[in-house]
């Protein structure tokens, strides 16, 4: 298939670098499901312009949004901050130099930054990676697309009710066998003030990728169990996460 193809030709093509990485081992790929983060916290509907707008029109075109992608270290020993930058409030950060059509696709993928979090993000992470600004974001972009092929219409066809994390492998295995030992689930109950909202949710998916030795990219999916990682479940009671909906 095209995307496949496409998807393939990132891993492997040379990507521009800004500057030498900091030593690190793989790519962890953080993709968050939006309603199960609003809900968390009763500020973050109002105080988030990504919780403001959320939709189920936008939860269903794209119901795993990027976190981030994330440089790590085997022994867990992650860098950060490799610019010099120091945390703070997202929006007093330097402003991204990207070409239109990547702040675009950028802008579907992560809805959080019309909050700023793309800067903090390259901030405290994708200045560790060795690529330059828009070469980071743009593979973020098509990592995030690339998983919600696989599952984020299995997710998005189980709002408001549960789903169990075996049916999401099971597409994994079916759309992209590549991505299926290499992703790992997160429940979290929410602290929310709505009794019948305080469950299990999925709030967060996590795929690992290794580190392209030729791009300093991200390369071919890593499975999580080389990551460290013993399980693909992380909080989902019986192997079961609740798909929460959307606020608007």
């Amino acid at each position: 298939m095209q995307w496949k193809w496409m998807a393939s030709a990132l891993a492997l093509l040379p990507l521009a670098s800004c500057a030498e990485p900091a030593r690190f081992d793989y790519y962890l790929l953080a993709l968050s499901v939006a309603p199960a983060f609003c809900e968390d916290e009763p500020q973050r509907k109002k105080g988030f312009a990504q919780c403001r707008n959320l939709s189920g029109d936008g939860f269903r075109a794209m119901p795993l949004t990027l976190h981030g992608l994330w440089p790590n270290r085997a022994n867990r020993s992650h860098p950060i901050y490799c610019s010099g930058e120091v945390a703070g409030p997202f929006c007093r950060l330097p402003a991204l130099r990207l070409p239109a059509e990547t702040r675009a696709r950028l802008g579907r993928a992560m809805p959080a930054a019309a909050d700023c979090l793309d800067r903090y993000q390259w901030a405290k992470h994708g200045s560790c990676s060795g690529l330059h600004e828009a070469d980071y974001f743009a593979a973020s972009a098509a990592l995030t697309e690339r998983v919600n092929r696989a599952i984020g219409g299995e997710i998005a066809r189980h709002m408001g009710r549960e789903i169990s994390l075996a049916a999401l492998r099971e597409s994994l295995a079916r759309v992209d066998p590549a991505l299926k030992d290499a992703v790992t689930f997160d429940c979290r109950t929410p602290r929310t003030p709505t009794p019948a909202k305080r469950r299990p949710m999925l709030r967060e998916v996590r795929v690992y990728f290794e580190r392209n030795p030729a791009s300093g990219g991200p390369g071919r999916p890593l499975a999580f169990a080389r990551a460290g990682h013993k399980h693909y479940n992380s909080g989902c009671p019986a192997g079961r996460a609740y798909i929460d909906t959307p606020l608007n």
